[in-house]
């Protein structure tokens, strides 16, 4: 009855429009965490919003000003945290991870989640089962949540990257009805995924080539005893605003994958974690903390890099930061049940320096540099060959 209750919910929000979809699932979430620390939260993101933006700035300044100086090249920062980088008469432009490699076609391409799961698909690369829907249908949803046997992910269908909409391990109709309301949001079809089980790794592939991978774990927090998982959220939040990006360039945020995941631990945004327990906050990975990020140097299976290669390759993106789930990647994917998840066309290099030991961190902007600096040269030399044979 509760779910049918939710489902009738969805329909009357969605006839209102994508203000009320907003609303409703603000109401959702504020059911969950409180009224009181929904305010503190909200006061919490106005000062991200307010000096985010110049840690990520600064962060990708120096990453790319290391580059620049690594290559011999000299950097020119312009304005609105755009660089431009000159190297022996040749020059190209970046804005943060934003880089001239891909066409926007593309990069818009790699937005569609449906879409790229069926390019993948005839490429016979394994993906998650999966079912694309209008938001408002309770009974496509519920059906599929059946079939599958086991936690869906629930997410927009399209438009979003770094985890936006998107709610982890919904396991019941209740859960699946909330997570179609927070999809909603940001897109007026949702996807839903069979979870896979096992960790998140992001292969960054420039050309075909594997130049780092990373092991990425969902956020969590240790208690002291004393301290509430709400304060132990708080502080975190605290250490990443003293670290000025360095502890990570976006906020913990309190959401509904963070709602279900207390839920199914047992505990709440109140409960005092006993000294040195450790509990997950979210299924979704997006929002952990550096410590939370590893990058793997051990070899994995040739199967796991040719199949990722291959994802990145049938989207047509030549940098590409593929997400596979995989229990172990030193193993076939077949074996495993792993799949590919995501092939992101602007895959955050920031990433793979704020790491767990950043003295094993690669520098992954080095060699893109190098490739963009190579196409601005390809670039001059097809205008010379066209002046000489004009």
């Amino acid at each position: 009855m509760r779910h049918q209750r939710s489902s009738r919910l969805i329909d009357g929000l969605s006839l209102a429009g994508r203000r009320a979809l907003t609303l409703g699932a603000w109401a959702d979430l504020v059911h969950s965490t409180g009224v009181r620390y929904t305010l503190s939260r909200l006061r919490s993101e106005r000062g991200w919003r307010t000096l985010g933006a110049h840690w990520r700035e600064a962060i990708y300044r120096e990453i790319w000003g290391n580059a620049a100086t690594s290559l011999g090249a000299e950097m020119l920062p312009l304005s609105s945290g755009f660089l431009e980088i000159r190297r022996e008469g040749l020059s190209t432009r970046v804005w943060q991870q934003f880089v001239g490699l891909d066409d926007a076609v593309t990069l818009r391409l790699a937005l569609d989640k449906p879409l790229v799961h069926r390019l993948l698909s005839a490429e016979r690369v394994p993906v998650p089962a999966h079912s694309r829907m209008a938001f408002s249908d309770g009974r496509a949803a519920l059906d599929f949540l059946a079939r599958s046997g086991g936690p869906v992910v629930v997410k927009p269908a399209s438009g979003t990257g770094g985890g936006g909409g998107t709610t982890a391990d919904v396991s019941d109709a209740r859960q699946l009805a909330r997570a179609r309301m927070r999809a909603a949001r940001f897109s007026p079809e949702v996807l839903i995924e069979s979870q896979a089980p096992g960790a998140v790794y992001r292969l960054l592939f420039l050309e075909g080539e594997l130049i780092d991978v990373l092991r990425n774990h969902p956020p969590r927090l240790t208690g002291d005893g004393r301290s509430s998982v709400a304060r132990l959220i708080a502080r975190e939040n605290e250490r990443r605003m003293t670290g000025r990006g360095r502890a990570g360039l976006t906020p913990l945020r309190v959401n509904l994958d963070t709602a279900l995941a207390l839920e199914r631990a047992g505990r709440s945004l109140a409960t005092v974690l006993a000294a040195g327990t450790t509990v997950d906050l979210q299924t979704v990975t997006n929002d952990n903390r550096v410590e939370d990020t590893e990058t793997v140097r051990e070899p994995l299976a040739n199967d796991v890099v040719d199949t990722a290669r291959a994802a990145a390759e049938a989207v047509g993106l030549r940098l590409a930061g593929v997400d596979v789930i995989t229990s172990d990647p030193t193993r076939p994917l077949a074996e495993t049940g792993g799949v590919v998840a995501e092939v992101n066309g602007h895959p955050g290099l920031h990433h793979h320096y704020l790491v767990a030991d950043p003295a094993r961190a690669t520098d992954v902007a080095v060699p893109v540099l190098e490739r963009l600096l190579e196409v601005a040269d390809e670039k001059a030399e097809s205008k010379r060959t066209r002046g000489l044979s004009a």
